[in-house]
């Protein structure tokens, strides 16, 4: 068991900087070690989807086992910059990802000035992150599906002609269109599968008709090769290389993507 102490860790087909990036870890994330190279990577198994591949030994730390902190706040901002010091002028520790979980270190009349929080980043390293910049656990809890629904497209509107596509991608500095989807359910503490063919025919989901689209359901196009997550009964959002390269919102009913559609399909929160 490990943990990922950088921000973003580029998970690797085969132990070298140049094989295909398969997917992404974050700050933060549990791992097992399947494999160690006795080169520079380990093998590892990324513990929320249980996806694969060789990342750089230091990027994650063997001697960390778990990542629960208590108090909590969550990275809410694309990107969220974490200073030494509880000025912007001070040197800068870390820019992180949408989603990282950080322990809140600060209490009342600790003299830090109002709009800023001093917290530990999984790596142990402590500095001091802007409040704006940030949300409780509590944001993403709901006892009513249709508020959870009404979360899942807010958050993923937040990306919208902001981040960049980016194959193999699983955060807000850059991700493909099933790490879109994952990326946000898992916000909400909701696992889906990594791929786009695995999500499509997982154990999360139920097949639903055309007509019974609501926001938050998914979208799958032919060969399950391609994945959006539905914003309205009409429209739905996606990270494409369509257009442009980046997150993206089409209409459901456009023939580009209507002619495409091989399943719409729901997340399994009804009793």
């Amino acid at each position: 068991m490990a943990i990922v102490t950088s921000p973003v860790v580029n998970m690797y087909a085969k132990p070298n900087l140049f094989s295909e990036t398969v997917s992404q870890a974050k700050m933060g994330d549990d791992v097992e070690i399947l494999e160690d190279t006795d080169q520079s990577f380990f093998l590892v198994k990324n513990l929320w989807d249980g996806y694969t591949g060789y990342v750089e030994k230091k990027c994650v730390d063997p001697g960390l086992t778990d990542w629960n902190p208590d108090p909590e706040v969550v990275t809410a901002s694309l990107a969220n910059l974490v200073y030494t010091g509880a000025k912007v002028q001070s040197p800068l520790l870390t820019r992180l990802p949408l989603g990282i979980r950080l322990k809140l270190l600060n209490t009342q009349g600790a003299g830090i000035p109002d709009g800023w929080l001093r917290v530990e980043i999984p790596n142990g390293q402590t500095g001091f992150i802007q409040k704006g910049d940030t949300c409780t656990p509590e944001e993403f809890q709901f006892r009513e599906i249709s508020a959870l629904r009404q979360s899942l497209v807010r958050w993923a509107k937040k990306f919208e002609s902001a981040v960049p596509y980016l194959w193999g991608g699983t955060s807000s500095f850059g991700i493909d269109c099933s790490g879109f989807v994952q990326h946000i359910y898992k916000l909400h503490g909701l696992p889906l599968e990594r791929d786009a063919n695995q999500i499509g025919q997982g154990k999360y989901l139920i097949d639903i008709q055309r007509e019974d689209v609501l926001p938050g359901d998914l979208i799958f196009f032919e060969g399950y090769g391609h994945v959006g997550l539905a914003i309205s009964h009409y429209e739905f959002i996606h990270a494409t290389t369509y257009s442009k390269p980046v997150v993206q919102v089409s209409e459901i009913d456009c023939p580009i993507w209507r002619d495409r559609i091989i399943q719409y399909s729901r997340y399994r929160l009804e009793k």
